[in-house]
């Protein structure tokens, strides 16, 4: 039938892009299903200096290369939305909004969502001076004052990303730094970049659009006067339709073996999803190997089975 596999990945990122190759390589027939864009979360990164093999690349290019190197070996794309997964004996079947799938193993490869700050006015002043993505939203504030609010690699990206653009960058950062591919001093040289440190947000004020930015600063109220508030705090998985399925953290990521083995057996996991992963482009396509070598493997012994 049309809509049967021997293995399905459900993510289109890199983790599930490299398991979809591994996969199909092995000679299993191989099918992607992917609710955005091929590349994931790379289709909205700017320059990627930190992956073995390119001194600088962009997010999007990068994206291309990776469903290019996937459709080369056969690798299906379906651009649809899991809501069900389910095992039946030795089948599984991924239930989409538009059609339903089934396959011999099964790869989980999902990506995560922007967490959000929780604070008065977010919700209000979402697309009016909030945003989740510098890199789409960053040139409607050309020669404007803007706040990133986030500790890690993210709210550092897009500092440096919109210190190019815009007048002014406030960046507020929590707590400690969690940093792996910048170090604090990364943005000394750029003039109309502040840094505040232990700034905790908590109103964002405006009429119409996003006008101010309050935080508490070593237990004083302050403010700052902004056009927008660039929120990267980092990402929640979005694994609610696989609870009762798999096994999941409190937090929602899937927890595996080293072999990528959730607690189901033919289903296996890779990258940002998974328990333990350092989220980053070289380990997504590692463990995208792990598990998709052994869903392939898997998927041939449940063919065996059969004959």
């Amino acid at each position: 039938m049309k809509n049967e596999y021997d293995v399905i990945i459900i993510g289109g990122g890199p983790a599930g892009i490299s398991a979809g190759i591994y996969s199909a390589r092995a000679g299993r027939k191989v099918a992607i299903i992917e609710k955005f864009a091929p590349g994931g979360q790379l289709g909205l990164i700017g320059q990627i200096e930190n992956y073995a093999g390119f001194k600088s690349i962009n997010g999007f290019e990068l994206a291309e290369k990776f469903e290019q190197h996937a459709r080369f070996y056969g690798v299906e794309f379906i651009f649809d939305e899991a809501v069900k997964v389910e095992k039946i004996d030795s089948e599984i079947l991924v239930k989409c909004m538009q059609n339903e799938y089934s396959a011999k193993a099964l790869v989980i490869a999902l990506g995560c969502h922007s967490r959000p700050l929780n604070v008065e006015g977010e919700e209000k002043f979402k697309g009016k001076g909030v945003s989740y993505c510098a890199l789409c939203d960053g040139n409607f504030y050309k020669n404007k004052t803007v706040a990133v609010v986030g500790s890690g690699d993210s709210a550092f990206s897009d500092a440096i990303y919109l210190s190019s653009i815009c007048k002014k960058v406030f960046v507020l950062t929590k707590g400690i730094l969690k940093l792996h591919n910048y170090a604090e001093d990364e943005l000394d040289d750029k003039q109309n970049v502040e840094i505040l440190k232990g700034a905790l947000s908590n109103k964002i004020l405006g009429e119409d659009f996003v006008t101010a930015l309050v935080y508490d600063q070593n237990g004083k109220q302050q403010k700052i006067d902004v056009d927008g508030v660039f929120v990267a705090i980092g990402r929640v998985p979005e694994t609610k339709f696989l609870e009762g399925f798999v096994n999941l953290t409190k937090s929602g990521y899937v927890i595996a073996d080293e072999n990528m083995q959730t607690s189901k057996e033919g289903v296996f996991v890779c990258g940002d999803v998974r328990e333990g992963s350092l989220r980053q482009i070289a380990t997504a396509v590692g463990d995208g190997a792990i598990a998709g070598t052994n869903a392939s493997k898997y998927a041939l012994k449940i063919q065996y089975q059969k004959k």
